[in-house]
């Protein structure tokens, strides 16, 4: 897929709600891909979606030696790419941070669309204020250096139950997150725009009066299916 062709995805699903997408999987027959039980760090974020560049991440081997393992800053400078979205497994470690300010800011700088982990931020207001959208288990103080290292970049990852695959879209709106398998991109797609395109034909007729059961019959013959 070209650079274009990225952005284009992510220009696409970012006009469209998570429900409409998770409706759309539903519709088609795919296992769910709603990531339960994160937070965003911003009531009011934008949305978000996003290529998953994924990094797995546990309690250090070793004692601390002064040497930082977690290197996920390094991740953001060397692999990242604009139209990523940073997928971020902390196996539900909630005492420490996986990230703050500096490393979404760098990320942003580098055009990554936002951040999904399991584990903690930090720095939470100020990432806010730059825009940077973010899904997390919780927020911790400390940071990761000393408790955390990184194992493998670009590998099959588990959030919440969901399996998320280098390169799935993941979709985040305040309403959560929906990850959509990289095969399935276009498909789902043109099925969660068909349905968002439905839902607004249906409003239209609900504000002149109809009833709920009319205004679907009646949206369903204009848009379809």
């Amino acid at each position: 897929m070209t650079a274009e062709e990225r952005m284009m995805w992510v220009e696409r699903y970012s006009a469209l709600p998570t429900g409409n997408v998770a409706d759309a999987m539903d519709g088609l027959g795919l296992k769910r891909g709603s990531v339960l039980g994160l937070h965003p760090i911003d009531p009011s974020q934008k949305r978000a979606a996003g290529f998953a560049r994924t990094i797995l991440q546990k309690r250090r081997s070793t004692p601390w030696d002064g040497m930082n393992l977690a290197k996920h800053g390094k991740v953001i400078d060397d692999k990242t790419e604009p139209g990523d979205l940073l997928v971020i497994s902390m196996g539900g470690i909630m005492d420490v941070s996986t990230g703050g300010d500096l490393l979404a800011l760098r990320a942003q700088l580098r055009g990554v669309q936002g951040e999904l982990t399991d584990g903690c931020l930090r720095d939470t207001d100020d990432i806010a204020a730059f825009g940077f959208p973010a899904y997390s288990a919780g927020t911790a103080p400390n940071k990761s250096a000393y408790d955390i290292e990184t194992v493998s970049v670009d590998v099959p990852v588990t959030l919440c139950g969901v399996l998320i695959f280098p390169g799935d879209m993941v979709v985040m709106d305040r309403t959560g997150v929906v990850v959509v398998p990289s095969g399935k991109i276009a498909e789902v797609y043109e099925s969660a725009s068909r349905i968002a395109k439905r839902e607004e034909r249906v409003a239209v007729h609900l504000r002149e009066g109809k009833t709920l059961t009319e205004s679907r019959k009646l949206a369903a013959a204009e848009v379809g299916q």
